[in-house]
């Protein structure tokens, strides 16, 4: 088995637990591949990975295997552009806070990696999203796993976005932006505004006001096939546009072109976890807030 490593900065009382984890990936692979800045990272923390080799571009990860992404869910975001469409697993350990992507827990190390080598694990696709912007350019990677929004910048006046799907008129929204969701970022941004949860392989997309100035204008869920067009104006001329965690700057009246991409992220999770569950965890639905 081929393992590459891609991480973010972690708290010291994490080290011990970081150790062992890369101890276990040596066990399935003698010679896993880290990112380069994690790498760096590690040997700077504790002196690890020094004599392993790096990888800095998506084509490095060409034929491997696993991609293990230490950190929070930022982190796995962030893993979408390194496997981009090569349907390479993502296994997400968390060592942050809330962890709906990264959904092995520091604790679940062992249970995770036995899993993998006894093939007792299985695979999510998640559904992800593709942007065009009518004479911008939004990089090499213009997808999004959680969502695209547009967003008004410093400025107190409110963002004015059209959507038509398929060329048919939805509606006018006047609000502090708007979201577009996929399933998987239904527990993100999206819920923080007040949208729904939807279940991951769900087919379709929500468009979600952020405080919206028509107090009507609610979450709308529509189905993911077809093509949406926002266009965002107001009484500034530029605006907000991200992808995830990707932030662009949107001149007024550019159409946005969202999409769903040709290819799904391969999310691992191990036999016992499934949604409803880890919403239960995660949110702690159903608890007593006496018993906390």
């Amino acid at each position: 088995m081929k393992i590459a490593i891609h991480g973010k900065t972690f708290k010291p009382e994490f080290d011990d637990a970081i150790k062992h984890i890369l101890a276990r990936i040596k066990e399935l692979d003698p010679a896993p591949i880290v990112e380069s800045n994690f790498k760096r990272i590690l040997d700077d923390r504790m002196g690890r990975a020094k004599d392993w080799p790096s990888f800095e571009t998506p084509d490095d990860l060409e034929g491997y295997d696993l991609l293990v992404a230490i950190g929070g869910d930022g982190t796995v975001l962030e893993a979408a552009i390194w496997v981009r469409d090569r349907e390479i697993p993502v296994l997400g350990v968390n060592t942050g806070r809330l962890g709906f992507l990264s959904n092995v827990g520091i604790e679940e190390i062992d249970l995770a990696l036995d899993a993998v080598t006894a093939g007792k694990v299985w695979f999510e696709q998640r559904l992800m999203l593709q942007v065009e912007v009518d004479g911008m350019e939004l990089g090499d990677f213009p997808f999004a796993l959680n969502e695209v929004a547009i967003m008004k910048r410093d400025t107190s006046s409110m963002v004015t976005v059209e959507v038509l799907r398929d060329d048919v008129f939805v509606n006018n929204y006047w609000a502090d932006g708007l979201i577009v969701s996929t399933p998987t970022g239904s527990t993100a941004y999206s819920l923080s505004a007040g949208g729904p949860l939807v279940m991951p392989g769900s087919e379709v997309l929500c468009i979600n006001p952020v405080a919206p100035h028509n107090l009507n204008n609610r979450p709308l869920v529509i189905p993911a096939d077809g093509e949406l067009q926002l266009v965002a104006d107001g009484r500034e001329n530029q605006f907000l546009l991200s992808l995830d965690s990707r932030m662009f700057i949107l001149d007024g009246g550019r159409k946005v072109k969202v999409t769903t991409a040709p290819f799904r992220l391969f999310l691992m999770n191990l036999e016992h976890q499934e949604f409803f569950g880890t919403v239960r965890a995660k949110m702690h639905w159903g608890m007593d807030p006496r018993d906390r």
